[in-house]
C-alpha cells in the first residue's frame, strides 16, 4: 500500500509542475497579452492608415518649413519599425529642407541622420560629419537636438566596440553628450529622471541604474520608446535570477505591453516571452508568442543590438510538439495506471477494513494512538513552516533594504560572512527547542531512559538542546538521513556523524537505540 501511495502522490506533484501558475499580478498581465495578441492586426492596420494619410499629406504640401515637418514625422514613425524607411524619408526631409533654403531645418534633419547612420554600420563617416558641425554656430533652439544627437549618435558607436580604448572614448564622450542634455529638462521631470538611470548604466552602476529605471518607470508612459528601453534594462538585470522570477516576468510582460499597444512587434523580446510562458505551464500563448516573432521581420534601429536565434526557437517549437505528443502519451498511460492502482487500492482498503472490523478494539486504540502522533508532529511542522516563511520574509526586507540605501556592500559582507543567515538560525533553533518540548514535554528524560545511568544528557540554560539532543529531536521527527540532518542543522556531514556515534555510544542497546527514539511519545 505504501507502493501505491507513494506513486499517487508522484502522480499529483507532477501535475501540480505541469500546470504551475505565476502569481496573479502577472496572471492579470497574460490575460491583457491574449486580448492585445487579438487586437494587434487592428493596432497595426490603423497605425498604417495614419502612416499612409501622413505621405499623402507630405505630397500634398508646397516646399517648405512645413514639408519638412512632416517627413521628419514619418522618419521617426519608422525608427521603431523599419530602419531603411526611417533613412530614407529624413533624407528626402533633408532634400525638401535644401530646396526650401532652410538651414534650420537642413542642420536639424541632418544631425538626427548623423545620429542614425552607426546604426547601420557607417561610424566614421558618422562621426566625422557630427563633429564638423560648429556648435557655436547653429540655432540655440536646436542645441537641445544637438545633444540628444550626439547622445545618440556616441551611444551607437560605444556600443558596436568591445571593452577598450575606443569604446571608453565613446563611453565618455556619450556621457559628455547626456550631462550636458540635463539643462534642457527640470531636475523633477522623467526625462531627466531617465538621462541619470541612463548615466549609472554607462558608468557600470547595474544595481543604481536598474533602481532609477525602475523608478522613473510609471512616468514614462507619455514615452513608450523610452519605457521600452528602461524595461529592457530591468528585465535583462532580473534574468537567470531565481528570487526575482516574478519580477522578471512581471517586467518582460509590461515590455510585449508596452510594444503590442502601440502595434510594434520585437521579435527577440516576443520569443523570450513565449518560452518563460511554456516554461510556466501557459503552453498555448507562449507557443503563439514564439510563432508570431518567427513571422516578424526586424528591421528597426534595435535589430543590430538584438540576439534573436530563429533557428533554436524553430526548433524549440518543433521538439516542444514532439514533448506535447509524447506527454499526451505519456498522461493516458498515467491515468489508466492510476485507474489501475486506484481499484487495487480499493480492494486492498476493503480488505484492511474487514480485518479492523475484526479487531475493532486494537484499531481504535491504534487510531488514537496515530491521530495524537499526527497531531504532535503537524504542529511542530506548522510552526516550523511558518518561521521559516517570516524568516524568509525579513530576508526579503533586509536585502530590500539594503539595496535602497545603497548599502551593497555591506549586504555582500552579510552574505559573505554569514552574518544573518547566523542570526536567523540561532532564532530558528530557540523556536524549534521550544516548540518540541511543549509537544514532547518529556522528551530528554525518555531519551535518558534509553542511555547508561552515567552518560545521561542534559539541556542547556534556558531549556536549549545540545547539538546531540537536537539530532535525536530530528530522529523523533523521522528525519534520519545524515545529508537532511546536516543541511537543517547548518553542520558538517562529519560532524553529524560524530553525534549521533556519541549518541549510540551512550545507548543501553546500540543497535535498536534510533529506532527507539522514533517511538517515544
Amino acid at each position: 500500500m505504501r507502493t501505491i501511495i507513494t506513486i499517487i502522490l508522484y502522480f499529483l506533484t507532477l501535475s501540480m509542475t505541469v500546470f504551475a501558475e505565476v502569481d496573479k499580478t502577472n496572471a492579470l498581465l497574460i490575460d491583457s497579452l491574449r486580448k492585445d495578441l487579438i487586437n494587434l492586426d487592428h493596432i497595426q492596420q490603423e497605425k498604417q492608415a495614419t502612416l499612409r494619410e501622413l505621405k499623402k499629406e507630405r505630397l500634398n504640401t508646397p516646399p517648405g518649413h512645413q514639408r519638412v515637418a512632416l517627413g521628419e514625422q514619418i522618419g521617426r514613425s519608422y525608427i521603431i519599425q523599419n530602419l531603411d524607411s526611417a533613412l530614407s524619408y529624413l533624407r528626402l526631409a533633408y532634400n525638401d529642407a535644401t530646396i526650401a533654403n532652410s538651414d534650420y531645418d537642413m542642420q536639424r534633419v541632418q544631425m538626427s541622420l548623423y545620429a542614425l547612420l552607426p546604426v547601420i554600420g557607417i561610424s566614421k563617416e558618422a562621426v566625422d560629419g557630427f563633429e564638423s558641425i560648429d556648435y557655436n554656430s547653429i540655432n540655440p533652439s536646436l542645441r537641445r537636438e544637438y545633444w540628444l544627437a550626439a547622445a545618440e549618435l556616441y551611444n551607437a558607436v560605444q556600443r558596436s566596440y568591445p571593452p577598450g580604448p575606443y569604446k571608453d572614448k565613446y563611453n565618455a564622450l556619450t556621457l559628455m553628450a547626456i550631462d550636458s542634455l540635463h539643462q534642457y529638462y527640470p531636475t523633477d521631470s522623467p526625462i531627466a529622471h531617465y538621462l541619470t538611470a541612463q548615466q549609472y548604466l554607462l558608468k557600470g552602476e547595474m544595481n543604481l541604474a536598474t533602481a532609477n529605471f525602475v523608478d522613473v518607470l510609471p512616468r514614462l508612459v507619455s514615452h513608450p520608446e523610452l519605457r521600452d528601453i528602461a524595461m529592457h534594462i530591468i528585465v535583462q538585470h532580473y534574468k537567470n535570477r531565481p528570487e526575482y522570477r516574478q519580477s522578471y516576468l512581471n517586467y518582460l510582460l509590461q515590455r510585449c505591453l508596452n510594444n503590442l499597444n502601440r502595434g510594434v512587434i520585437r521579435p527577440q523580446v516576443m520569443a523570450q516571452l513565449g518560452e518563460e510562458l511554456i516554461n510556466e505551464g501557459y503552453d498555448r500563448i507562449g507557443r503563439q508568442c514564439i510563432t508570431l516573432a518567427l513571422e516578424t521581420p526586424d528591421f528597426s534601429y534595435t535589430s543590430p543590438y538584438s540576439v534573436f536565434d530563429r533557428s533554436y526557437y524553430s526548433h524549440y517549437l518543433t521538439s516542444e510538439a514532439k514533448t506535447m505528443r509524447k506527454s499526451g502519451i505519456v498522461l493516458v498511460v498515467i491515468i489508466v495506471l492510476a485507474a489501475i492502482l486506484l481499484g487495487y487500492l480499493i480492494i486492498k482498503i476493503r480488505r484492511t477494513l474487514r480485518n479492523a472490523k475484526r479487531q475493532s478494539e486494537q484499531a481504535h486504540d491504534k487510531l488514537m494512538h496515530v491521530e495524537a502522533e499526527a497531531l504532535r508532529t503537524n504542529k511542530n511542522v506548522i510552526s516550523l513552516a511558518f518561521l521559516a516563511l517570516e524568516q524568509l520574509k525579513d530576508y526579503n526586507v533586509h536585502v530590500l533594504r539594503k539595496l535602497k540605501a545603497g548599502q551593497i556592500k555591506d549586504l555582500c559582507d552579510d552574505v559573505e560572512e554569514g552574518r544573518y543567515i547566523q542570526r536567523q538560525s540561532e532564532k530558528y533553533f530557540e523556536v524549534f527547542d521550544t516548540t518540541f518540548l511543549s509537544n514532547f514535554p518529556n522528551f530528554v528524560e525518555k531519551i535518558n531512559a534509553l542511555l547508561l545511568p552515567d552518560r545521561q544528557l542534559t539541556l542547556l540554560s534556558g531549556d536549549r538542546f545540545t547539538p546531540e539532543l537536537r539530532i535525536a529531536a530530528f530522529m523523533r521527527l523521522g528525519v534520519t538521513d545524515s545529508s537532511m540532518l546536516s543541511q537543517a542543522l547548518g553542520l558538517s556531514l562529519n560532524t553529524i556523524y560524530t553525534y549521533r556515534n556519541r549518541l549510540r555510544s551512550r545507548a543501553l542497546d546500540r543497535e535498536n537505540f534510533e529506532k527507539q527514539v522514533m517511538k517515544i511519545v
